[in-house]
C-alpha cells in the first residue's frame, strides 16, 4: 500500500510542475483556435470559456474498529462554455446548462489525459469534440428560447443574460509533493482507534469514520482574457455513530472537522473527548421519549440556526434562479424592505478563510466564472439589500459578486459561500433561556424546545409546489417552564414556510457556532459554511419523523 501511495504522490508531483504549466498554455491555445473556427459558423460565439479541475482525492474509511476502504482517485475534468446570440439574450436564457443533461446524473463527465507531454493530440481532440457538442446544443437552445419568447407572456425581468466583468489573471504554482503527502498507515490506525472507541458502547449499532483529503488544481481561461490557475485543499474528517431505539428508530450523531491542511486537524485528545461525549449521548437517545407534534417557542443553537438560515433564507437570495418565472422569487421584490428583525444582519463572504481560527469550508478566491469572490451584505439591520449574483443579471443587480459555483462537471449558477448571521442586540445564554420560558408560559405551553445540533435539511423554492423547508435535528431538548431538568427527545423534524418563520424570530445571542457542510442544488454539490448565534423563535412547527421500517435486533450486539 505504501509503495502504491508513494508512486501516486511522485506521479502527481511530476505532473504538477512543467506539465501543469503546459496545461494552461494548451487551454489558451485551444480556446483561441476553437473560437476562430466557430466564428465561421451560423451563430458565431460572442464568448467562450474553458474550466478544468485537476482532482486528486484520497479517502480512508473505518467501520467498527477496522479499515473499510482506502481509495485514491485522479481525474482531470473539462467543462467548456459556449455562448451565442448576444449578452442581452443568449442560449442560456431558458436554461443554466450548456449541454444536454441527464435529469438524475447531470451532464457527462469529460476527462482529459493526465500525460500532457505525450497525450497532447488526444487532449486537443477531446476538447474539440466536447466544444462542438456544446456548440450544437447552444444553437438548439438559442432557437428554442427565441421561439418561446415570441409566444409566452413577457418576462418582467429585462436584465441581460450575461454581464461584463474584469478579466482576471492569477497564477499559483502547483503544490509540491510534501504539501500533499498522506501517511495512509497512520491515518488508518487513527480512524480505527476512533471507531473502536465508539464500539465499546454496546448501545452503538454502527460506528464509522471517514477522512477525505482533496487536492484540486483549478484552471479557468476565457475569450475575454481571463487566465486563472489556483489550488484548493480540503481535509474533511467525519465520525458518525448510530444507536437504535426499541421501536426500530435509527438515531445518528456525528462530529466533523474541516481543515486546509492535515496539521490543522484537532489533536487526538480533542477528538477522543468529542467521541466519548457522542457515545454517552447515543445511550441517552436510545431511551429518549418520542416527540409529539408541537407548535410553540424554541431556541436554535448557533449550528442549528446556521443550517436554518442556509435552508430557508440562503437558497432564496441566490439571484440567478430568480431570473426564471418558475422560481418562487420569495424575496425578489422585497429589496429595501424588512425581512428580518432590525437587530439581525446577514452577509456572505467567500473571502473569509477562517473565523476565530477555525477554517471555513465556503472559502475561495475565484468563483467558477472566473470572478473574484466578494463579501455581500445581503441583509443589513433587518433590511434586504442584495442577492448572490453571477454573470446572469437581475433587474437592479447587473453585476456579479463572485457567487457562481458548480460541482466539477456542472455549469455554474448562484450558490452560497460562507453565510454569517450577526446581531446588534446580543442576549446571553441565560437571558435567552429565560425569554424562552417566558414565551412558553405566555402561550400556555408546558415546555419549549432547544435544538442543539442538526444534520442538514432541504427546501422547496419553485412555484410548482409549496415553498417550504424541513430541517433534520439530531439532538433536541424540552425545556420545562416549571424548572424540571431538560429532557432529551427523539424523532422530530422542524418544518414550515420561510416568510412565516422569519416573522417569528425575536432575539439572538449566546455562542456563535460554525456549521460545515456540502450543499447540493441545481449545479451539484459545493462546500459551504454557516456561522450564527443562538436564536429565539416564538413559534416553530414540529412533526414526527416517518415511522421506522427497521425491525430492532432480537439480541444485543456482540
Amino acid at each position: 500500500m505504501r509503495k502504491i501511495l508513494l508512486l501516486a504522490v511522485l506521479l502527481l508531483a511530476n505532473l504538477s510542475l512543467p506539465a501543469q504549466d503546459k496545461m494552461l498554455d494548451l487551454l489558451k491555445g485551444e480556446l483561441k483556435s476553437q473560437m476562430a473556427t466557430l466564428q465561421k459558423g451560423e451563430y458565431p460565439p460572442y464568448y467562450m470559456n474553458y474550466r478544468v479541475v485537476d482532482n486528486f482525492t484520497r479517502t480512508i474509511r473505518s467501520s467498527m474498529g477496522a479499515t473499510n476502504t482506502v481509495e485514491e482517485e485522479k481525474q482531470i475534468i473539462f467543462v467548456p462554455q459556449v455562448r451565442i446570440g448576444s449578452p442581452e439574450f443568449d442560449n442560456f436564457h431558458e436554461s443554466q446548462n450548456g449541454v444536454m443533461t441527464n435529469r438524475f446524473a447531470g451532464p457527462p463527465t469529460i476527462l482529459l489525459p493526465s500525460d500532457l507531454q505525450n497525450g497532447a493530440e488526444a487532449f486537443k481532440e477531446i476538447i474539440r469534440e466536447e466544444v462542438n457538442k456544446r456548440y450544437k446544443f447552444a444553437k438548439k437552445s438559442l432557437e428554442s428560447a427565441k421561439a418561446k419568447s415570441g409566444v409566452k407572456v413577457e418576462n418582467e425581468d429585462k436584465s441581460a443574460d450575461f454581464t461584463s466583468v474584469k478579466a482576471e489573471k492569477y497564477f499559483e504554482p502547483a503544490l509540491s509533493a510534501d504539501k500533499i503527502a498522506l501517511d495512509t498507515d497512520a491515518w488508518q490506525k487513527k480512524l480505527n482507534k476512533y471507531t473502536a472507541l465508539l464500539t465499546e458502547n454496546k448501545d452503538v449499532i454502527s460506528a464509522n469514520a471517514t477522512l477525505n483529503f482533496k487536492i484540486w488544481r483549478k484552471y479557468f481561461v476565457s475569450t475575454e482574457g481571463a487566465e486563472i490557475a489556483e489550488n484548493r485543499v480540503y481535509v474533511l474528517l467525519s465520525i458518525k455513530g448510530m444507536t437504535m431505539a426499541d421501536d426500530g428508530m435509527e438515531l445518528p450523531l456525528n462530529e466533523s472537522y474541516m481543515a486546509f491542511s492535515l496539521d490543522e486537524i484537532p489533536s487526538d485528545a480533542v477528538i477522543i473527548k468529542d467521541i466519548k461525549a457522542m457515545s454517552a449521548k447515543l445511550s441517552e437517545l436510545k431511551t429518549a421519549p418520542l416527540v409529539q407534534p408541537f407548535t410553540g417557542p424554541a431556541l436554535l443553537s448557533g449550528s442549528a440556526s446556521g443550517v436554518f438560515f442556509h435552508e430557508i433564507f440562503g437558497h432564496r437570495v441566490e439571484g440567478q434562479k430568480m431570473k426564471s418565472d418558475s422560481d418562487g422569487q420569495t424575496f425578489k421584490n422585497m429589496v429595501g424592505d424588512y425581512v428580518l428583525p432590525k437587530s439581525l444582519s446577514v452577509y456572505m463572504d467567500p473571502t473569509m478563510k477562517k473565523y476565530h481560527g477555525h477554517p471555513l469550508n465556503g472559502y475561495y478566491i475565484f468563483d467558477d466564472q472566473g470572478v473574484r469572490g466578494e463579501r455581500v451584505e445581503v441583509v443589513k439591520d433587518g433590511i434586504l439589500r442584495n442577492f448572490l449574483m453571477t454573470r446572469t443579471g437581475l433587474n437592479g443587480f447587473p453585476k456579479s459578486n463572485g457567487h457562481a459555483r458548480a460541482e466539477f462537471e456542472m455549469d455554474p449558477t448562484s450558490r452560497q459561500s460562507n453565510l454569517i448571521v450577526e446581531t446588534s442586540e446580543y442576549k446571553s445564554d441565560a437571558e435567552l433561556r429565560k425569554l424562552l420560558i417566558d414565551e412558553a408560559k405566555k402561550q400556555g405551553k408546558e415546555y419549549g424546545y432547544f435544538f442543539k445540533s442538526v444534520t442538514g435539511g432541504f427546501t422547496q423554492t419553485g412555484r410548482s409546489g409549496a415553498n417550504s423547508f424541513n430541517v433534520t435535528p439530531l439532538e433536541v431538548y424540552r425545556i420545562y417552564v416549571d424548572g424540571r431538568k431538560d429532557e432529551l427527545v427523539r424523532g422530530v423534524d422542524m418544518i414550515g414556510t420561510p416568510l412565516s418563520m422569519f416573522s417569528n424570530i425575536e432575539y439572538a445571542g449566546g455562542d456563535f457556532e460554525i456549521f460545515t457542510g456540502t450543499c447540493g442544488a441545481s449545479s451539484g454539490y459545493v462546500p459551504v459554511t454557516a456561522i450564527s448565534p443562538t436564536i429565539l423563535v416564538n413559534k416553530v412547527e414540529l412533526q414526527k419523523k416517518a415511522k421506522p421500517t427497521v425491525t430492532p435486533a432480537l439480541l444485543p450486539r456482540p
